[in-house]
């Protein structure tokens, strides 16, 4: 399944980046980007439709598939419920801690 999203920076002016989720689980996700984003580096993964949800994640590994893709490894900060995939929007919501 693969989604659109949108990847942002957390610094300022903050670089925003239109990247396609590839795979996604309730700790992180594989998206493709054009960037080449740094490991460590702190971002903020947005519903590019609606923009109601959006998650704190870490890039984990930045991979050069060729000269225009990347392959980012992101963390999530906080682990997510992944049961609301559907229809082109990643619409996952936050999962409550006990």
């Amino acid at each position: 399944m693969h989604l659109t999203a949108c990847l942002q920076s957390r610094g300022e002016p903050p670089i925003v980046e239109t990247v396609t989720i590839v795979n996604i689980s309730s700790h992180g996700a594989r998206v493709l980007a054009h960037r080449q984003w740094q490991p460590h580096e702190q971002l903020v993964l947005t519903e590019l439709v609606g923009g109601d949800f959006h998650v704190e994640a870490e890039v984990v590994y930045c991979q050069r598939l060729d000269r225009d893709q990347c392959a980012v490894g992101l963390k999530f900060a906080k682990t997510i419920d992944t049961q609301w995939l559907a229809g082109g929007n990643i619409g996952m919501r936050p999962r409550a801690t006990p």
